[in-house]
This record gives C-alpha cells, structure tokens and sequence, in this order.
C-alpha cells in the first residue's frame, strides 16, 4: 500500500497555535517553539456555520479515534455514478478520510470526489475533497547516442495507492475529520472528477502517534552491509512533475560522469505541501536500521525544508512526522537522529517495505498562518488608504487617515502585533536574524510603527508601504515552499557510515576533467551520424532545460517511430546568417511570429503546401492561426505558440462595488468609471516600444488591432500592399482606444501582477500566461479572481464580438532542406513537433523542470485542454480563443508597429490631433510597405 499522503498533526492546531513539535534531524534538531496566542488557522477556509473550521469548533471536545474502520468496496469503479455502503461504528469520535484507489484515465488534474454521510454533506469542503494521483516511471531510462540519459516518461502508477483528504488552506497538512457517532450510518461517494476503481474506503484512527522509544535490545540491530536505494529509482509519486534530475557538478552524487548527464537525483519540483515521493526496499532483514540521506536543500536559507517519513503507510513515530532538512550550498550527507545526534532507529520486519516522504509545512505553517493574517489585513488597509489618497499621494496634503478610516489605528496595531509574532516565531524556529524572510517581515513591520508614530503625516509612506507589501506578499509563497533534492537513501547498521565522502583530490580531478569536457560537451557542437543524408538538423534560440526536453522526446518518441535521426542545435544566430554561410538548418522551432514572410519573400523557406495533408494538420489549430505564415499562395510555417489577451477580474473587489464582469466596452467603460471613483485603477495594455516588441509584429501594439477587428475592420487593404491606419473608420476606432489613456486616464504602464494582487487594479486584460504566475505567486487571492474574454463591440445586427489579435511563434522548414531531399523527413517532425501528444508532453516536461510558471502557450488547441486548469479557467479560455482572429504578415509589416507606437505616442503625451498622426504616420508606414513589395515583387 502506498502510503498516506499527509502528515498528522492534533485537532488543537486548528483552533490554537500550539508549540511546534521536536524533532530533528543529524543536521541540527528544530528548536521547540513555545506556544503562542490564539491564531484562526482556517483564515483561508470557507467561512460561515457550513464551514471546516465552525464544524471543528463544534466537535472540538470529541475524542481522536483510535480505530479505522474500513470499508471494503471491491474494485468498483467510480466515473459518473455515485455508490452508498452502510458503516457500523463501534465507539463515538473523529475520523480522516482515507481512501485507496487507483486512476483508470489519463488526466493530470487529481480525482475529486464529494462524500455525504447519512445523505448530507457535514461541512462545505466535504463537496469536493481532493486525492492525488500517483505517477510512475515507465520501463528503463532514455539515452542518446552519446549516453546521455533522459528522464523516462510518466504513466500512471497501475497499483492502488492510498491517501487522505486535507485542507490546504489551513497552511499545513491537516486532515479533513468528521465526528462519527456510536452506530450504523450510510455513505455516498459521489464522484465528480476522473475515473478511478475504489479498493477501500476507510474512516482512519486519528489518535496521535507515540513518540520516539529507543530499543534497549542491541542484539535485534541490523549488522548486515548498507542498503542503497538511489532517490530516481522512486516507485510512485503523487505529482507527474516529480521526476529525476541530472546533477552533474557533483562527484558525491551517484551515479556520475565527467561526460554524460546521468539521471541521479529526484526533487527538482519537490516543494509543494503533500507532495509524496514512495521507494520500495529490497528485501531486507528484520531488525533495527539507521536511517540516512543524501540531499541538497539550497533555497531555504537560514531555515529547514521538512518532510513526513512513514514506513507502509505509518509514521513510525512522531519524530518522523516532522523530518527538517538544514540549508546548504552543497550536497549533505548525515543520519536522522535527535539534537544530541543519536539515531533515530526504524524497525523493519523481514521482507520488501515501501519508504515514503511527503512534504509538509511543520513548523513554518505557524508562521504563514499569522502572516497569511497580516498580508490579508495589509491588503484590505491599503485599498482603504488607495481610496482616500489615489495612487499618488500628494506629499504636503494633509489627508488624516486615522480620522477618515476610523479604525485605522486598530487595525494597524492589529497588523502590528502579527508581524511581530511572526517574525519573533520565525527567528525561533530558524535562529537566523539574518535570513531574508525573516529581514523582509521586519522591514513592514517598521513601515507600520512608523505610520503608528507619525500619524498625521502616515500618507507619506504609502509608497514604502505597498513595496514592503509586495516583499511580505512573497515570503507567504517562499514559506510554504519546502524544496529539497535527494541523491540517496541508506538503511545501514548502527553505527555506520554508509556515504563514501569524496576526498580533496578526487573532488579536484573530477571537477579538472568536467572543465576541459565542457569545451566539447556543448550543445549545437554534436552531430550525430553526419554522413546520414537524412539526419536532420533543427535550430532553437531558447534555455537548455528546453532543449534537454525536446532532446528527450525526440529520442524517446520521434526516431524510434520514423527511425529519423535529429540534431539539434542550440543557437544564437538568425536564419539569413546561416543561409548566407552555407550552414544552415532543417528546421526552425518557435521562431518569431514576423520571420517566416520575412524569410519567405526571400526565398528561404519551403512553402507547406506541397504537402498533401497539410490541411489536415491545420485542423489542429484553431481556424485562423496559420493567417501570419501565409506569403502569395504559399503557406511557410506552422503554429507551434499561440497566446491571447484575455479579461482578469477581481471577484470579491467587483462585487464589493456591486459591479458585475463587463461583457461590451459599455460596461467596461462604466466599471472603469465606478473603480477610479474610489481611486482605483483598470489596466489595458497600451503599445509596446518597436524595438522590444518588433519580432512579435502589430499584435503588441496594444488593444488597437483587437478593436478594429471588433469592428469588422481590417489592419491592410485586402491585397496587403497598404494599411487602413489613413480610413476615417480606423481613425475613429484608433481615437476610441486612445480615449482610454486622455480622457480616461488608464495608465500607460504598469505591474498589473503586483496591483491586480493588492487589489488596487482589480480589472485588467492581459495575456492568458498571466493565470499560471497568479496560480503559483499569489496563492493568498486564490479564488478571489477569475478570467473571461476581452469585452466586445456590439454590431449593428445586436452580437457582441470578443474578437482578439493573437500572437505566437512558429515552425518553419528551410528551403535547404529540400534541395538536399530532406524535406519529407522534416515534414514528419513539424506533424509530430505540433501534434497533441508532444506539445502537452513538451510542456508538461518543461514545467516539471521550471515548475508551473513555465507552462508553454501551445497552438494545438486539443493539447491545451489536457493541461492541468482549475474549475471554469479552460471553459473561459476556450471560450476566448474561439475568438482569437490572427492578423496577416506581409512584407514591410515590421513599420506598422513601429508606426502605431509613434502616433499613440504623440496622441497620448503630447496631445496631437489623431487623424493627423495616422495621417503623417499611415503614410510613412504605407511607403515602406510599398517599397519592400517592389523590392521582393519577383523573389520568393
């Protein structure tokens, strides 16, 4: 059985903050936190009498369950319909729920399921309980032909695997419980997303586990030779991002090379509450082991990374709940033992046993449960203080804030008191008045007495405030973030010392050998089987965790199934320099939205059509997007990007307004009119400067294109041998989104992230990549925001089109490669590079390594909907990409952002007239479009 998800702490930490446990480990042990005044650990749950935190509050007398009582439900399957059994309960407390069961589909999200007793649901959250599923590695690692290895891909783990529901808004891993009382009841499980088979359902005990009791019988101390078990070689884990790494600095790390990257570590992505990682051990013999562990924690400074140990499901006792995991520049070796290092040693009965780790908060959850507080105070004052003064305060204006909000000095007093108790609990914990959270916590809290002394003059930081906001904003995501990457696992004889720790000159001569073979050990510096007339060879402008990931899935999937070899190099070179040298590629992946025209009318590149099912692969797209690559009749690229603006709004700020989500420009304009009455803002984006944005084209100029094709206008004449900026309807639509920044006053620039976070701008249009940084950043407003489509332009037959400009990168094949009979090949990789499977594989394999913020806009309008999205975010984004309307690019097309960009400009600061800046701009811009049409009128 796998074993159970979450660590337990005791129901008391959900209504007082209690001392943190003491535990420790070889490193340094956790210094016991003494206990500390009430704090409501739910502040994030659902609040009101159907809430978790009221119905513990009810039973908070109860007694912990010292039995489980498990249901046995046969392998049945759960999709669509819901199943009841009847439980008999010997004896009254409270219980978690556990259930073990395994995923019968394909999805990335977890199984979800609701669960009523007696036909009702006991609490808000028992609607919609969460369970992970659990991923595995598939058979043997992937290496190239250099032996260079790959991580292997990710399926589901085909065992039952177990776990128990939690509460990931109370900031640590506690338990979902319900109070059962003594006799029969009826339960339903109601499935309600994913489809999984049910082994057991289970009520489990609750009692708290026993602490440590060393053996006093030597003789039963395993004496045998050292178990090694590698951290890649996990068994299952509860995140598809949990994969192995490859470390290749390092010679303590095994295995290793001077010139291959070997996968040999787990936990790049490790770090999220719940995350659990299962090893398998050989077949052991019973008795008493040391437990010891290669690791690197680099990111926690001045603090510990803590994990929950259990042995087939049960902590062994409580020590191992709570396993810290000290700060170091380097990879660590060391035992699990107490403050005065003596081991903690684990009993293993005869036989193979599963060894989990699991990420929990620990102590830091007390920590982030009172700056979770005073972050959300702090939020709620600076709206406050937004709506007497604006965003800009007049410095020499007396606006006496603590008579205008009546209880500002409450509740600065009250936000006073938090961060002190934060801060003074994270220097216990820690013991590091150096470390950064530590230093940012404290520099709000000085921002804060000094407001408190100076009050008449409190205006004056609001600047500094909303900085140290922002900074303390952070330390909430830096908090519950526990990275830690391991090498090994030992279970060895007492006494030990299972790690042979590289001496001065092993170290020196390893590192002496990786220096000289980094000279030839480069990407773009391979060539596999160069005489292969049909190897291919891509060119990628992009980081080398992207490549290492389409180097994998290259090997893994393209050439076993065509037997295509591929080469692929890592450049910093435009495509017309290559052509010019004579060196250049197949094929070119994600290059910028205005190159293939730009290459096209030079004759570049090798025009799509020739292809018989090149329609056919543009239905993967959504219609439309392959407008940018087409030239003449030819099509010369692939969508392999596509991203869109989209309308992000702040719920709980617009429904305090009593402002409902704009549908037309109407009412945007109205909700804009209503929000910076109360002195706060809207954002729209304005346009970019030319020479940052001009590989994007016309799309980063702002709302501009979006409204004129709102309006059933056009950006070029239909021969695109001129643009419309001179007609008087483009005038009157370009005056319209000008209005915005005069008459209006949006503001021209902005940190949309950090305002819309703060709620000083809780209305804004921004691109949809906007979701995953808000997802991973700003977890305290999470539910508070959503996403929808652009607001519309009602036409004349009474529709609203939510049309949008989109944007994007694309794929490419050069004109080389068909003069040298490899153009078929190179056909066969732009059909798998933009195929569902591999644009989903591709960005799921870069976010295991970045992590969710580096989510790739993918074109493939099936494999977007295979991303992991919240409830309602992939319905608003499908729903807004159906209106994405792409622009063409025609020769010359570079001048039409740059002459937008000039005109806003001039409209905008300097109050020119508009019709005589399109005028004097249109013109300039519909000459170069001219003269690069003669120019290339006879090539391409």
């Amino acid at each position: 059985m796998i074993l159970k998800k979450k660590a337990f702490r005791s129901l008391i930490a959900i209504l007082v903050v209690i001392s943190c446990i003491t535990s420790s480990l070889f490193m340094a042990s956790a210094e016991k936190v003494a206990e500390k005044d009430g704090i409501d650990v739910a502040v994030n749950t659902s609040k009101g009498k159907n809430s978790y935190s009221a119905y513990l509050s009810k039973y908070s007398k109860s007694e912990y369950s010292s039995e489980d009582i498990i249901c046995d439900l046969k392998g049945k399957i759960l999709e669509k319909k819901s199943i009841e059994f009847d439980i008999k309960v010997e004896k009254d407390g409270l219980y978690a729920l556990g259930m073990s069961y395994k995923a019968l589909d394909d999805e990335m999200s977890e199984i979800r399921i609701g669960l009523k007793i007696d036909g009702k649901y006991l609490y808000e959250n028992m609607k919609e309980l969460e369970y992970p599923r659990y991923w595995c590695d598939s058979e043997g690692l992937n290496a190239d032909a250099f032996g260079n290895e790959y991580v292997p891909e990710q399926e589901l783990y085909g065992e039952y695997a177990y776990a128990e529901a939690y509460d990931e808004a109370l900031e640590a891993t506690e338990k979902f419980m319900v109070n059962l009382t003594k006799g029969e009841h009826t339960v339903e499980l109601v499935p309600l997303r994913g489809k999984f088979e049910v082994k057991y359902f289970k009520f489990a005990a609750t009692a708290p586990t026993d602490s440590y009791v060393a053996p006093t019988d030597k003789s039963e101390y395993y004496d045998g030779e050292a178990i090694i078990i590698e951290g890649e070689d996990a068994l299952a884990k509860s995140s598809y991002f949990l994969v192995g790494s490859s470390e290749r600095s390092s010679i303590d790390v095994t295995p290793n090379s001077v010139d291959k990257r070997l996968v040999n570590f787990i936990g790049n992505n490790w770090s999220q509450i719940g995350d659990t990682i299962v090893w398998k051990t050989p077949k052991v013999k019973a008795g008493y082991y040391q437990l010891g562990f290669s690791f690197r924690q680099n990111k926690v400074i001045g603090a510990k990374s803590y994990r929950t140990l259990k042995i087939d499901g049960v902590s062994p006792f409580k020590e191992a709940e709570n396993i810290g995991f000290k700060y170091g520049d380097n990879w660590q070796q060391g035992f699990f033992q107490d403050e005065n290092k003596n081991p903690y040693l684990i009993y293993l009965s005869e036989g193979e046993h599963e060894i989990s780790m699991t990420v929990t908060a620990s102590d830091m959850s007390i920590v982030r449960t009172k700056l979770t507080v005073a972050v959300n105070e702090l939020s709620d004052l600076y709206l406050d203080i937004t709506k007497i003064t604006g965003e800009k305060v007049d410095v020499y204006r007396d606006y006496d804030l603590f008579n205008q909000i009546g209880d500002m000095e409450e509740r600065m007093t009250n936000i006073e008191n938090l961060l002190q108790d934060s801060a003074d609990t994270l220097l216990e914990i820690t013991g590091e008045k150096s470390g950064s959270n530590y230093s940012v916590i404290m520099n709000m809290l000085q921002t804060v007495k000094q407001m408190l002394n100076d009050k008449f003059r409190a205006h004056r930081y609001k600047k500094l405030y909303y900085t140290n906001y922002c900074a303390v904003s952070s330390v909430l995501s830096d908090l519950r973030s526990m990275p830690l990457q391991l090498d090994k696992i030992s279970l060895s004889a007492p006494g030990d010392a299972p790690f042979e720790k590289s001496n001065f000159f092993q170290r020196t001569w390893f590192s002496t050998q990786r220096f000289f073979n980094s000279f030839v050990d480069e990407y773009g510096e391979e060539e596999l089987n160069s005489k292969d007339e049909k190897t291919l060879t891509i060119w990628v402008n992009w980081g080398r965790d992207q490549v290492q990931v389409l180097k994998a899935l290259l090997d893994r999937d393209f050439t076993p199934k065509t037997g295509i070899k591929v080469n692929v190099k890592l450049v910093n070179a435009t495509v017309v320099q290559a052509v010019l040298s004579g060196k250049g590629p197949d094929v070119v992946l994600q290059h910028p939205r205005t190159e293939p025209v730009n290459l096209a009318m030079r004759g570049v590149l090798c025009d799509l059509t020739q292809f018989e099912d090149y329609k056919e692969v543009l239905n993967r797209f959504e219609k439309g997007a392959d407008i940018p690559y087409w030239y003449k009749d030819g099509l010369y690229a692939l969508p392999d990007t596509q991203s869109f603006y989209v309308l992000f709004y702040r719920k709980d700020i617009l429904e305090e307004f009593d402002i409902k989500v704009p549908e037309t420009w109407e009412e945007f304009d109205l909700a804009t009119k209503l929000l910076m009455r109360n002195n706060m803002f809207v954002y729209m984006p304005s346009a970019a400067n030319p020479n940052v944005a001009q590989a994007s084209g016309v799309t980063t100029a702002g709302l501009f294109p979006s409204l004129l094709l709102q309006e059933d206008l056009g950006l070029y004449t239909e021969d695109g041998q001129s643009t419309t900026l001179l007609d008087s309807s483009s005038a009157e639509v370009f005056e319209k989104w000008t209005n915005y920044y005069t008459k209006l006053k949006l503001p021209k620039t902005m940190d949309f992230y950090n305002r819309f976070r703060i709620g000083t701008t809780p209305l804004g249009i921004n691109t949809y990549n906007l979701y995953t940084t808000l997802k991973v950043a700003a977890p305290e407003i999470d539910g508070l925001w959503g996403m929808t489509k652009i607001p519309g332009t009602v036409r004349e037959d009474g529709t609203i089109s939510h049309a949008s400009a989109g944007n994007g990168t694309a794929c490419s094949i050069l004109k080389s490669a068909e003069e040298n009979g490899r153009q078929d090949e190179a056909w066969e990789l732009l059909k798998w590079w933009t195929s569902e499977e591999i644009q989903h594989a591709f960005s799921n394999d870069v976010e295991t390594i970045l992590g969710p913020a580096g989510r790739v806009c993918i074109s493939n309008k099936d494999a977007l909907a295979d991303l992991t999205w919240d409830d309602g975010a992939l319905e608003a984004l499908e729903e807004a990409r159906s209106e994405v309307t792409e622009i063409p690019e025609y020769p010359g097309s570079y001048i039409v952002q740059r002459s937008i960009y000039q005109a806003y400009w001039n409209i905008v600061e300097d109050n020119k007239n508009t019709k005589d800046m399109l005028m004097k701009f249109g013109t300039e811009a519909n000459n170069e479009i001219a003269r690069k049409w003669q120019q290339y009128t006879n090539r391409g």
